[in-house]
């Protein structure tokens, strides 16, 4: 009998355990997995509350189809059929400058259209071709990258919105290599953006003229990065963590925190000790941690001590999560998409607000009524995070009114407050995640995992989960594998 420890009970963790579990069983090879969340509840950041008739996230709004894992994850657990894409309105999407919303351009006649940019930014875009790229190894920060290639308006304007959308982070400091790998990729591979953008479209053209499915850009992801639908369940996110939990069943131990991993000098009864907070110790062939980073460091401090520097090196923003509810009756503006952004340069208080009813239409609010869901906080205004819930509904209520013109009475409100909400890949990252995986190497079975190292989003999660659970399953049957 194989025993496996997986010690977090997020959806990386449950997504691990579970692809452990099932890979164990379809090799026959003889298990007893258990897996240790320090919390009362099971799913870390995802989490769905369910009232008065709408449905909220406090976290992730769902994840994108255009890679296989989550997909896949779905369908095996026999959740294809409540699987929820969001509507074709919420490819519309927004930036809020110079006190105005403007449609992110969809085509370049659009982009040379808009007023999102100024003529000489729009112009100083058409320059990028003829731009030199940079060493390949160069580890850029997204503002060094996008001022060096498409002008410093761009940046602003553009990328900042953008990272604040995904990591809630400061361009100036995130790591381009380790938040938008693609991106360097096609610099790289093409020499320019833009002509990468037009040989892979014409590319993807001979492929449907000659009836032959269209060559996946490599890591899945569309021109500059990750693309596809976003998509959800009927009765939001948590449903895969609630289903995951089932599956898993008995072998879940929630208010079980660990303490340490430790090398076990007996021998006989496994590799590792995995020591609890309340003295408790269990004995593994194999541990796959899939923590927050800090956390890791507190639990290698002791078995793999470079790892738990370099582990404590990664940061996180701080976020809040506003949702409030309106009548539609009340809401002027026609919220016809995703929602919008907001450059640093504007100076508000808030980062972005999603129109969520209308990007799960009669899924997120009852009839008659919407929902929104602001953020607030990050690398940008951490402090505000932290403010009393009733002070960060006013935040929002201001800052609403001011840009959408929503004067309207509540009539329903949650806020998620996370103080550690979202690892901040800066400059660097990628030498912090060698430096970890080369001081882990030396121990067979223990894995590390998570959103700490190799993408914030659930799509990144249960992708690493199916390398965590191969290298586990590998540890403890070689060969099987």
């Amino acid at each position: 009998m194989k025993r496996v420890v997986v010690v977090g009970g997020g959806i990386s963790g449950l997504a691990t355990a579970y692809r452990i579990v099932s890979g164990c069983e379809a090799r026959g090879i003889p298990l007893a997995l258990t897996l240790l969340e320090g919390e009362p509840r099971l799913g870390g950041k995802i989490v769905t509350e369910r009232r008065d008739g709408f449905t909220v996230e406090g976290g992730p709004n769902g994840f994108l189809d255009g890679k296989p894992e989550t997909l896949r994850l779905a369908h095996d657990l026999g959740l294809g059929e409540h699987l929820l894409p969001s509507s074709d309105a919420a490819r519309r999407r927004f930036v809020f400058r110079h006190g105005a919303l403007h449609a992110l351009p969809e085509s370049p006649p659009a982009f040379f259209r808009s007023h999102l940019l100024s003529l000489p930014g729009r112009l100083r875009i058409l320059a990028e071709p003829f731009i030199r790229p940079a060493p390949p190894d160069l580890d850029e920060s997204l503002a060094e990258f996008g001022t060096r290639r498409l002008g410093a308006e761009a940046v602003d304007a553009l990328l900042d919105p953008m990272v604040s959308g995904v990591y809630a982070g400061d361009p100036r400091k995130l790591s381009v290599w380790a938040c938008f790998p693609r991106i360097k990729e096609l610099e790289r591979d093409y020499g320019s953006l833009i002509r990468a953008l037009l040989t892979l479209q014409r590319e993807r053209r001979k492929a449907l003229a000659s009836g032959a499915a269209p060559a996946a850009a490599p890591g899945g992801g569309g021109p500059a990065g990750p693309s596809g639908k976003l998509t959800s369940f009927a009765a939001g996110t948590e449903v895969l963590v609630e289903r995951l939990r089932e599956v898993l069943g008995e072998r879940v131990r929630v208010g079980a925190a660990a303490r340490a991993v430790t090398a076990n000098r007996g021998g006989a009864s496994g590799r590792y000790r995995v020591v609890l907070g309340n003295g408790e110790v269990l004995d593994a062939d194999a541990v796959a941690l899939a923590v927050p980073a800090y956390a890791t460091a507190e639990l290698l401090a002791e078995l793999a001590p470079v790892a738990s520097t370099a582990a404590r090196e990664i940061g996180y923003a701080p976020a809040a999560v506003v949702a409030l509810g309106f009548e539609r009756s009340a809401v002027r503006h026609p919220l016809d998409g995703f929602g919008f952004l907001i450059p640093r340069t504007e100076g508000r208080r808030i980062l972005g607000s999603l129109w969520t009813s209308s990007i799960y239409p009669g899924h997120r609010a009852p009839e008659g009524r919407v929902l929104l869901r602001t953020i607030v906080g990050g690398a940008r205004n951490p402090e505000i995070a932290g403010l009393p819930p009733d002070d960060l509904v006013e935040v929002v209520r201001g800052e609403l009114r001011s840009i959408l013109g929503i004067d309207a009475p509540v009539v329903f409100r949650e806020v998620f407050q996370w103080p550690v909400a979202i690892p901040q890949y800066n400059v660097g990252h990628r030498e912090r995640v060698r430096r970890v995986d080369e001081a882990v190497a030396p121990h067979p079975g223990l894995v590390i995992t998570g959103n700490a190292y190799r993408g914030v989003g659930i799509n990144d999660c249960t992708r690493d989960s199916e390398r965590a659970a191969t290298q586990i399953i590998g540890s403890i049957q070689p060969g099987a594998v």
